[in-house]
């Protein structure tokens, strides 16, 4: 999961994108990188939080009218310094120019590997992309049409997720293009301010630049702009959208809007859905600061249990994409503290997001009963994550998810309940959390492999199995 956006128009875009990067900080904290194009390109990059990466004035405000950016949550398990600088992105070539920021995961690099004879500069799968697209575009006069018949040779041939933002030049004028995989896993929307556009990964992002939402990008379509304000779209290919249910739960914030529907909406309803599920007799409503707050409003205000702030974040930073354990652990025990004064001899239900390996929601617990709470429930507002994501969340392995046992099968929610130290535990309903969201969703992480689109089941059950074949870091 990254951020991603890309400004064009008729002034300098730079100032920006940083802003847009900074309103896309909580989709990936490993790396950031800005490219503004003038006719030379200015690129930095580096590993850390957007403010660390462009810490001086020269970093943010850079020339040029067309321009990208990327905030970079790393899926590949790599996550010493070298290989966070090395994977930053854009990345760009040379003859053609082509730059490239991308969000998703594309799992069939190593045939695309074979088809280019240029040589990836980096691990990073935005190269299975970038790599043969300029080798379609190569010796060209590029425009709309041109690119639109690049897209049409590579993007059957790509495997995976991708909403992909591109900067190339005509020779005439530079365009700004994005593309996105047929079944739109990743989020992608296209704005407009007084004749400049953006296309970006969350709708937020329109807020703080001040533009205007013009539409959700559709899947396995391609988008072309120029400088002029002239828009070109084609859809090469149409299939069903299954957006990430993993957005609406967790990754998007919930001033975001995905395909109209409202995050914040989506999350206060399942909360609602899940207190007509699984009520329990309690004195309080505890959200598990930021992520649980939206579902612990819907479940108090459909169960009447009252809300209090029981636990309190000491600084925002995002345990789940941190890319060790070690990592996680430590944002866990130096970034949450306990009310005693709202706990003490309470009957409390602690309501989150989701449990992937059961570490955090372990310490939530102990901590609310060592504030002296009188029993502690859980309510979770995604059903038990199971399996391995292949689209571009950091759940790589089915060692680690606490839903599983270490032959396979699928554990029940006491059991699970008695591993965390809860008095109980449910989670929401498949059936609940679709219809809150409101349209289909990938759930391949909770119902594999039917969740995801079916003509890529055989691919995932393949590398979900021991032939480890392009699978890369989900080992067994």
């Amino acid at each position: 999961m990254c951020g991603v956006v890309g400004i064009i128009g008729d002034k300098p875009v730079s100032r920006l994108i940083y802003h847009a990067l900074i309103s896309l900080q909580h989709r990936g904290q490993s790396s950031a990188g800005k490219l503004t194009y003038d006719g030379n390109v200015h690129m930095h990059k580096d590993y850390g939080l957007v403010r660390d990466v462009f810490n001086e004035e020269r970093k943010i405000d850079t020339p040029g009218n067309i321009g990208i950016g990327h905030t970079r949550y790393s899926t590949a398990g790599m996550d010493d310094i070298e290989s966070l600088k090395r994977n930053a992105q854009p990345e760009y070539v040379i003859n053609p120019f082509l730059a490239a920021a991308h969000n998703g995961n594309i799992y069939n690099g190593a045939e695309i590997r074979k088809l280019t004879k240029r040589t990836p500069r980096t691990e990073c799968d935005i190269q299975w992309l970038l790599l043969p697209m300029a080798d379609q575009l190569y010796g060209k006069k590029i425009d709309a049409d041109v690119i639109f018949e690049a897209a049409e040779n590579v993007m059957p041939l790509i495997k995976g997720s991708y909403s992909a933002i591109f900067v190339t030049d005509s020779g005439e004028n530079p365009l700004l293009f994005a593309m996105t995989d047929p079944h739109k896993i990743r989020p992608l929307v296209l704005g407009e301010k007084d004749g400049m556009y953006c296309i970006c990964s969350e709708t937020r992002v329109f807020k703080k630049i001040k533009f205007n939402y013009i539409k959700d990008i559709p899947g396995g379509s391609v988008v072309v702009i120029d400088t002029e304000g002239n828009i070109y779209e084609k859809q090469i290919i149409k299939k069903k959208e299954y957006p990430c249910m993993f957005e609406f739960v967790y990754f998007a914030k919930p001033d975001s809007r995905i395909k109209g529907r409202s995050v914040h909406d989506v999350r206060v309803e399942i909360g609602k859905r899940l207190a007509q599920e699984a009520p329990v007799d309690a004195d309080i409503v505890v959200p598990v600061p930021e992520s649980g707050r939206r579902y612990a409003l819907g479940f108090s205000r459909e169960s009447g249990i009252p809300i209090d702030e029981g636990i309190m974040k000491d600084k925002y930073e995002r345990s789940f994409i941190q890319q060790t354990q070690d990592k996680r652990d430590k944002i866990v025990e130096e970034g949450i503290s306990f009310i005693r004064a709202v706990l003490e001899g309470k009957r409390v239900v602690i309501v989150d997001d989701s449990i992937v390996r059961g570490t955090n929601m372990r310490r939530l617990v102990k901590g609310v009963r060592d504030a002296g709470a009188k029993e502690v429930h859980v309510r979770i507002g995604c059903p038990p994550l199971i399996a391995p994501c292949y689209l571009g969340i950091d759940m790589r392995s089915k060692k680690e998810f606490i839903a599983r046992r270490k032959d396979g099968s699928i554990k029940g929610w006491e059991e699970i309940a008695k591993e965390i130290g809860a008095d109980s535990l449910a989670y929401i309903s498949m059936e609940s959390l679709i219809d809150a969201i409101g349209f289909d969703v990938c759930t391949g992480c909770i119902n594999f492999p039917d969740g995801y689109p079916e003509e890529m089941r055989e691919d995932v059950m393949k590398l979900f199995s021991k032939d480890r074949g392009n699978r890369r870091a989900y080992e067994d």
